[in-house]
């Protein structure tokens, strides 16, 4: 009895020393060391691995699949670091150190079993262990890789196979067990270096999108562009491009149908800098479209050069912030139905069909700009462009004004210019149910100031009310009461409360996080409704 008092005494030391702190909550297990966070869930499953704050693991994370999923109905901690979560057909011993959690997998039945671990979508590029970078998905048989998800990078030991995509964009890691059979798994956490993070976002990094010249070559309007509307009936488009031919004026016109019916099918003359042969001009133009520019460049009267943009459209735009679920990690990936809805990459527009463009965390699954898109013309009947720029996983503190994610937000921000959007739409929570209302609502404040103060021009934020995690967690009050206080100060405009959709509206059958189509297809209506509350007061003229 002494020897194992000692023995319990000594590994309760050990851990302590190592910095390893596991609590309890609602039967699931938190841990939290110098190096990562975890969960373990009341039915056995590690659902959680966040390195810096960025969550490596997707939904429920990792588990044991024997026909269905299983559960470990029984989980106990026999000690300070360590978790054993088992049923009758398979069992896991977890000991967590400083910067690594092993997995002692056993199956205990007559049949084989399989053990998965679900990537995170924005989990890319990996590095596999004869040194080969890829890009995900990768499908093979591979024993040791290293995962990157920005500057956060996850080592595992001990997979069989590699395959994916999984419901659109997942990675899979899988390890087979036999009957009977016992296996070990490790994950290492730990941050890149700046080569490899230079290696990673290189390898990443959207393609650019070459300029290709014509004889007449438009740069502004875009084709698919959206230009924000300032009144019920107006917008102002900015004219811009050049000529390679000697000309000595260029004329434009746009034709289509508008709020107010067709647009004047004519000519008009815009400002021609003879020296470079290059154009630019702001006209007004009502809202509605989409509408066909043309432009044409004269000399003495001759036609000498042309160009066409076949689509564009001066209505709604809107820039989407925030974690997972203002991003791609939708269940499946989704289409808008009007063929009215664009989105903005930060180099080109295109129609709004999932996975947008334009988000940091690269994600590749679902999202539910399409569905706020349609809904939005339903309404309005004039173009809907939209620009994700979120990052899944993160807490408010990783948006902070110094950071690398406010800066790609205010990248885009500032490539719409002013006045070249309507609002920010923000959508993020989850990862910050653990924090005080009071430094929520001041971190957030600190980041809606500084976005606007830096663009130099006044625009509204929607902050959504978010804190989902489960249905044995739909809520936390904390974060509820952080973001109406948001509302209450007048820093944000009242966003739509996602917390709501439940059941089969989220993934994995109701159990997820994310959102099923069912889920992405309501969000983006919520998102609509109260958009539509404020759009609804904007004056005509």
């Amino acid at each position: 009895m002494k020897l194992s008092l000692i023995s319990l005494l000594l590994t309760a030391t050990l851990a302590q020393a190592a910095g390893v702190a596991i609590t309890e909550q609602n039967g699931a297990r938190h841990i939290k060391t110098p190096h990562y966070e975890a969960v373990v869930d009341a039915d056995g499953c590690l659902s959680s691995f966040r390195v810096t704050g960025k969550e490596f693991f997707v939904s429920r994370g990792s588990y044991f699949f024997q026909d269905v999923l299983l559960k470990l109905s029984t989980v106990e901690q026999p000690t300070t670091n360590v978790v054993v979560a088992k049923s009758d057909r398979a069992s896991i011993r977890y000991e967590f150190a400083a910067d690594t959690v092993l997995f002692d997998l056993k199956n205990l039945s007559d049949k084989p079993i399989l053990f998965f671990i679900i990537l995170d979508s924005a989990v890319d590029p990996m590095l596999d262990e004869q040194g080969q970078w890829k890009r995900l998905p990768v499908v093979g048989t591979l024993k040791k890789a290293v995962w990157f998800r920005e500057n956060a990078r996850m080592e595992t030991t001990g997979t069989d196979t590699l395959w994916g995509p999984w419901e659109g964009d997942h990675e899979v890691l899988q390890v087979s067990l036999a009957a009977n059979q016992k296996k070990r798994l490790s994950l290492k956490a730990g941050i890149a270096s700046k080569i490899e993070v230079a290696k990673a976002a290189a390898l990443t990094a959207p393609e650019p999108v070459p300029v290709v010249e014509q004889d007449l070559t438009v740069l502004s309007p875009r084709n698919w562009q959206v230009v924000q509307r300032q009144s019920k009936f107006l917008g102002r488009i900015f004219i811009s491009g050049r000529v390679k031919p000697d000309c000595d004026a260029v004329e434009v016109k746009f034709t289509g149908k508008s709020l107010e019916g067709a647009l004047p099918d004519r000519w008009q003359p815009v400002p021609l800098v003879k020296q470079t042969r290059s154009f630019f001009a702001e006209l007004p133009v009502s809202a509605g479209g989409w509408y066909k520019f043309e432009a044409r460049a004269l000399k003495a009267g001759k036609t000498v050069a042309t160009a066409t943009v076949e689509k564009f459209g001066v209505g709604e735009v809107f820039v989407g912030a925030g974690q997972s679920n203002s991003t791609n990690c939708g269940q499946e990936k989704t289409k808008q139905t009007s063929g009215m809805v664009s989105s903005f990459s930060g180099t080109d527009w295109r129609i709004a069909d999932d996975p947008q463009p334009g988000v940091a965390d690269h994600s590749q699954g679902g999202s539910f700009w399409p569905a706020f898109g349609d809904a939005m013309y339903a309404k309005y009947q004039v173009p809907i462009g939209v620009a994700a720029t979120g990052y899944g996983g993160t807490s408010v503190n990783a948006w902070k004004p110094s950071g690398d994610l406010f800066r790609w937000m205010m990248t885009r921000i500032s490539q719409l210019g002013p006045g070249g959007f309507r609002a920010v739409l923000w959508h993020q929570g989850e990862s910050d149910v653990g924090m005080k209302p009071e430094e929520y609502a001041q971190k957030l404040t600190a980041v809606i100031r500084t976005s606007t103060a830096n663009a130099g021009w006044q625009f509204p934020w929607f902050v959504a009310q978010v804190s989902y995690h489960n249905p044995q967690k739909p809520l936390h009050a904390t974060t509820r009461a952080a973001q109406k206080k948001l509302w209450d100060d007048g820093v944000a405009l009242e966003g739509p409360d996602t917390d709501t959709l439940t059941g089969d509206n989220r993934d994995l059958g109701g159990k997820g996080i994310h959102f099923s189509p069912k889920g992405l297809t309501a969000h983006g209506q919520m998102w609509a409704e109260k958009v539509g509350v404020y759009l609804d007061k904007i004056p005509s003229d």
